[in-house]
């Protein structure tokens, strides 16, 4: 079985020692990656059931260290929290059941509830987070080497292509030439790609499994 690296994840797993360790690993990760378990949630339940659904998630993870149960089995943070989030879907669901009526009222409000495919919700929300994340390393990186305006500066271009003349009017503003400016956006968009696939690679056993979650979530 792999053993997982010095990162995140088995900072997660030492959780259970005592509940400040539990507080210090278990936040850091939930900060990070709530949105993506609230848009799992919000594509299987009604909306005004989605908010309690996911502190009572968040609550027994974090009374109950599921967070550090994780088995390197799972290969990575990300299946590890889909499973999680499922078992406790089921158990929400079961918990929230006044009657056999009530039953086909709740299965029809939750396929109304969302048109788009839960993991797929899950999965968009988990790559924002981590490209959020390798944006901020980026961000005190350019920073520390006194190039935080020019890092502000690429960083709506990222998203899309600049624009007819754009990139010429950036260059004019910054005071350098424009071919130097888009050699600066390739490389940025280099590193973001980089730096992105770090931040998976903290919460994944092994190359093999960054590969394969990487290749995954690059589809979306």
């Amino acid at each position: 079985m792999a053993e997982f690296p010095s990162t995140q994840w088995s900072l997660i797993r030492d959780s259970a020692l005592s509940r400040e360790s539990r507080r210090t690993a278990f936040g850091a990760l939930v900060q990070a990656y709530q949105p993506a378990m609230r848009a799992y949630l919000r594509a299987r339940l009604p909306a005004d059931e989605v908010e309690d659904a996911l502190q009572s998630f968040l609550a027994r993870s974090f009374e109950h260290a599921w967070f550090a149960r994780a088995d390197p089995a799972f290969g990575s943070f990300r299946t590890f929290l889909l499973v999680m989030l499922r078992r406790h879907l089921g158990h929400w669901r079961d918990k929230w059941r006044p009657d056999c009526t009530s039953l086909e009222t709740i299965a029809l409000r939750a396929d109304d509830a969302d048109d788009h495919d839960p993991q797929r919700a899950f999965d968009a929300r988990f790559l924002a987070a981590l490209t959020q994340r390798a944006l901020e390393r980026l961000r005190s990186t350019y920073a520390a080497r006194g190039r935080a305006l020019l890092f502000e500066a690429l960083l709506p271009l990222l998203s899309s292509p600049p624009g007819k003349g754009e990139l010429g009017s950036l260059a004019q503003r910054l005071g350098v030439p424009a071919n130097s400016l888009a050699v600066e956006l390739r490389r940025l968009r280099e590193r973001l790609g980089s730096a992105m696939r770090d931040e998976l690679a903290a919460l994944c056993a092994d190359e093999e499994t960054v590969e394969r979650e990487w290749q995954a979530l690059r589809r979306l």
